[in-house]
């Protein structure tokens, strides 16, 4: 019934400010992954984009697909795994089932796991763009970059109007270095949703390295005004003023990025790197004492104490 799979399917509304949090990867967390390769909210937003629509009960499989979506709002990926399972093992075809499978799988941090989960579901339902739209978006936070360009090329052929699909390619492009075609994708998803903060994050980015400083701040401002949450598009702006020796200015971007991102691991540990270049060693400890309480096994941060303890360099 592909008519009953696509109505399934179907995008609902989007929530960017971290209701469906739970359901980012581990390997996305703040604290334990490089500012370069992350963007939570395009990975949220996908796997909310993506749910199979079920929250009532009539019936045994749809109650197994009630139960599963359940078990990923509360972040209990292996209950939502086994749920998904079941549906799968009482009807191979499912299309909610697969699909929410490789979503538990991808909440579980299981990453290659869900992308064969999603070969199995697209070599069943070729034809179901969200599929690819998800394939590449996980490929894509595993830096495999050219297959996550051909699986969001895939979804793109199929559905053209999907703004965040625009921007998980416009990401992809960009980890490829193709940055003019990557800033195009990014255009073509705010044409799409003005207020998507990944395609004006990505933008930004790939204007960058265009060499269009002015329109890059002009973006990543735009990201952290949409989405103050967004903590890589602090730790880039604040980079870009850096390199064009405006240190004071760098720190002014991190200090508000931390007024609404308190607890930010990355941001308390970039603080307290910003405060020891500008020889304010007595705030720069303090920075990096509230960085490594968020993190007390990063070394780095250990032996920068240390040299600011014994008056040394790092």
């Amino acid at each position: 019934m592909p008519g009953l799979h696509t109505l399934l399917m179907r995008a609902i509304m989007l929530v960017w400010c971290g209701l469906l949090l739970v359901i980012i990867p581990s390997a996305l967390c703040d604290n334990s992954s490089p500012p370069e390769s992350i963007d939570k909210g395009l990975f949220t937003g996908v796997l909310n984009t993506l749910t199979t629509g079920y929250s009532r009960s009539d019936g045994t499989a749809d109650d197994l697909l009630a139960e599963g979506e359940r078990f990923l709002l509360n972040g209990s990926f292996s209950e939502a795994t086994r749920a998904f399972d079941q549906v799968l093992q009482a009807d191979p075809d499912s299309s909610p089932g697969w699909l929410g499978l490789a979503r538990a799988q991808s909440g579980a941090g299981e990453q290659e796991q869900a992308l064969i989960s999603l070969e199995e579901f697209l070599f069943r339902h070729p034809d179901e763009w969200q599929g690819y739209l998800l394939q590449g978006t996980i490929q894509t936070s595993l830096q495999k970059y050219p297959d996550a360009v051909a699986s969001y090329e895939k979804a793109l052929e199929l559905n053209t109007t999907d703004a965040l699909a625009w921007a998980g390619y416009g990401a992809a492009l960009y980890g490829t270095g193709s940055y003019e075609d990557a800033r195009d994708a990014c255009q073509q998803s705010l044409s799409l949703r003005p207020d998507l903060p990944s395609a004006h994050y990505w933008e930004g980015k790939s204007l960058f390295m265009l060499g269009d400083e002015t329109g890059a701040l002009s973006s990543l401002n735009h990201t952290v005004s949409i989405d103050p949450g967004f903590i890589e598009a602090y730790l880039v702006i604040s980079d870009l003023y850096e390199r064009s020796g405006k240190g004071d200015d760098a720190l002014v971007v991190i200090t508000t990025g931390l007024i609404a991102n308190p607890s930010s691991f990355l941001l308390w540990k970039e603080k307290g790197r910003l405060l020891e270049d500008l020889n304010r060693r007595t705030e720069a400890h303090h920075a990096y004492e509230q960085a490594l309480s968020l993190n007390p096994n990063d070394s780095e941060i250990r032996q920068r104490l240390t040299n600011i303890s014994d008056g040394s360099e790092l």
